[in-house]
């Protein structure tokens, strides 16, 4: 289950308010979420998909703190498939600290993450919402896998 949402450069200021509608983009996020769980009810989005520009766009417009220049949204796929170790492991030896997921604004709060995933086989101009189950996807297990000892960023 996914939903495309368009997510164009030019139809956000610098601060990630929608021109058209003059929305916030948390704003945005609360209408994005209801109309996926408004199409595939009863399941609500658990993932927020964007090629690495778009997700480069989104920590801007959401950073958690003010020095966004140190944070990062989304985790890499690695050879297509979501690898938290590796990312852990990537993580390490760079610069910037990776959000992982951020917290729903349709629940508002953060027991519901939606998981950020890079992927740069979609446009740039696009994000896509989608619904995971638990044992569909995460390397087959039960929840989304955070290594025992392990503290993951999530910003919501």
């Amino acid at each position: 289950m996914e939903k495309i949402i368009p997510f164009k450069k030019a139809d956000y200021s610098d601060d990630g308010t929608h021109i058209t509608s003059d929305k916030f983009i948390m704003e945005l996020q609360t209408e994005w979420e209801e109309a996926f769980h408004n199409q595939f009810n009863p399941y609500f989005a658990n993932v927020i998909e964007g090629h690495p520009s778009a997700m480069l766009r989104l920590t801007k417009y959401m950073a958690c703190d003010e020095d966004d220049s140190n944070t990062d949204f989304g985790m890499e796929l690695i050879d297509g498939e979501i690898d938290i170790d590796t990312n852990l492991a990537i993580e390490k030896f760079g610069k910037t600290q990776t959000v992982y997921a951020i917290g729903s604004q349709l629940h508002d709060d953060e027991d519901n993450p939606l998981f950020l995933i890079k992927n740069e086989n979609l446009s740039e101009e696009i994000l896509v919402l989608k619904y995971i189950a638990d044992d569909e996807d995460f390397e087959g297990s039960e929840t989304f896998p955070v290594p025992s000892g392990e503290t993951v960023k999530l910003c919501g």
